[in-house]
C-alpha cells in the first residue's frame, strides 16, 4: 500500500520520552498501514534506540530505524526527508507526541495541498498547557499560497513550523540538503522554506501535536541559548541565504511582499534578542559582526534597528534597545 504520511523521529538521549513519543502513532491498524514512521537513530549513547526498535519488531512494515552516527538533529530531517515513502511528511521530535492521527490519515487520503496546518498544545513547566489556535482562516479551504495573506496575521508564520504543519514530501526534496547538520537551532529554516515552496496551503480544525516545553537542556533554555549564541546567528545567515537564493519574482504577490517587508524585521529582532542575553561588550561585538555581515543584503539595511545601530553610539543604541525590551516584555505579560 502507498504511504500517505512519513513521520520522522529523531532519537538522541531520550530514554524518558521516547516510549509515549511512539505509543501516541500506535492507532488502528488500518489506518497504520498508511503510515510511515521513520526512526532516526542519531548515534544516540542510552537506550533510546533499543527501545524504538521493539516499536519495528512489533509493527514492520509501518516502523522502521535507520541507525546512523550523530550528525545532529538537522541531520536526521535530512534524512527523513530523502528517505520518506510517503506523500506527505511530520517532523515530530522524540520528547513530544501526537494525538488525532487516525482523523488525519483519514483527510490526507482526499488531501493535496502542499502545506497542512493544524492547531498544537504546548506544555509548559508546572502542568500549564497553551494552545495554539488556528486564527483568521477558512478550515478545509485551500488556499493560493501566493495570494494567501501572510501579512494580515502574525500567527501565520508559527503555524509553517513543525508543530503545526504537514508538508508534501517533494516539496522539500528540492532543497535538500535543506537543514543545517551539527547545528544546533536547524529549524530556523522553516520559517521561510515552506513560504517559497509551498503553492497552496489548507487548515484543519484539530488538535495534533503535543509540544513539551521548559525540560532541561532544550534548545530553548536561556542557558543553551548563551552558550550557543553563534550557531544561532548562523542558521539566522544561513536562512536568509536560503531566501535570497530562492526569490519570489511574481512582485505582486503577498509572498514576495512578505518576504520583502515582514521577514527582515523577524530575523533582525531574533538577532537583536540575543543581545539581551550577553553583556555589553559581548553585545558590542555581537552587533559589530551581524553589521558586517548584513551590509551586502538591502532588505536588512532597511529594518529599524540595523538604521538606528548605524546613526547611534553603541552606548545610546544598547540603552534603547535594552529599555524597548523591557517595555515590550511588560506589555506581553499584561496581555
Amino acid at each position: 500500500m502507498k504511504k500517505l504520511l512519513t513521520i520522522v523521529v529523531p532519537v538522541y538521549k531520550v530514554e524518558n520520552y521516547i516510549k509515549k513519543c511512539l505509543d501516541s502513532l500506535i492507532i488502528d491498524p488500518d489506518l497504520m498501514d498508511c503510515m510511515d514512521v521513520l526512526i532516526v537513530n542519531d548515534g544516540t549513547p542510552d537506550k533510546s534506540a533499543e527501545i524504538s526498535r521493539e516499536y519495528v519488531k512489533r509493527f514492520p512494515g509501518i516502523f522502521r530505524q535507520i541507525d546512523k552516527e550523530n550528525g545532529g538533529h538537522g541531520s536526521v530531517w535530512n534524512l527523513g526527508v530523502k528517505e520518506a515513502y510517503g506523500k506527505y511528511l511530520k517532523f515530530l521530535d522524540s520528547d513530544d507526541w501526537l494525538e488525532n492521527l487516525d482523523k488525519v490519515l483519514i483527510k490526507l487520503k482526499d488531501a493535496d495541498a502542499d502545506l497542512i496546518i493544524t492547531s498544537n498544545i504546548c506544555h509548559c513547566a508546572g502542568g500549564e498547557l497553551w494552545k495554539l489556535e488556528i486564527k483568521d482562516m477558512e478550515f478545509d479551504r485551500v488556499y493560493d499560497a501566493d495570494s494567501f495573506d501572510w501579512l494580515g496575521n502574525r500567527s501565520h508564520r508559527n503555524y509553517i513550523f513543525h508543530h503545526c504543519a504537514i508538508y508534501k514530501t517533494e516539496m522539500f526534496r528540492q532543497y535538500l540538503p535543506l537543514f543545517l547538520e551539527k547545528q544546533p537551532y536547524d529549524d530556523v529554516i522553516l520559517g521561510a522554506a515552506p513560504i517559497i515552496g509551498a503553492k497552496t496551503l489548507v487548515a484543519w480544525d484539530m488538535e495534533v501535536y503535543h509540544y513539551l516545553m521548559d525540560r532541561e537542556g532544550q534548545s530553548m533554555d536561556p542557558a543553551v541559548q548563551k552558550r550557543n549564541i553563534n550557531a544561532k546567528i548562523k542558521v539566522y545567515q544561513s536562512t536568509l541565504d536560503f531566501i535570497e537564493s530562492h526569490p519570489i519574482t511574481d512582485s505582486g504577490s503577498t509572498k514576495h511582499t512578505y518576504f520583502e517587508t515582514r521577514v527582515p524585521r523577524y530575523y533582525n529582532f531574533g538577532y537583536s534578542s540575543l543581545l539581551n542575553i550577553v553583556n555589553y561588550h559581548e553585545a558590542k561585538s555581537l552587533s559589530k559582526s551581524w553589521d558586517n555581515w548584513v551590509r551586502g543584503r538591502s532588505s536588512q539595511r532597511k529594518t529599524k534597528w540595523m538604521r538606528l545601530y548605524r546613526l547611534l553610539p553603541f552606548p545610546l543604541y544598547w540603552t534603547i534597545y535594552r529599555s524597548s525590551i523591557s517595555v515590550y516584555r511588560m506589555i506581553k505579560r499584561k496581555r
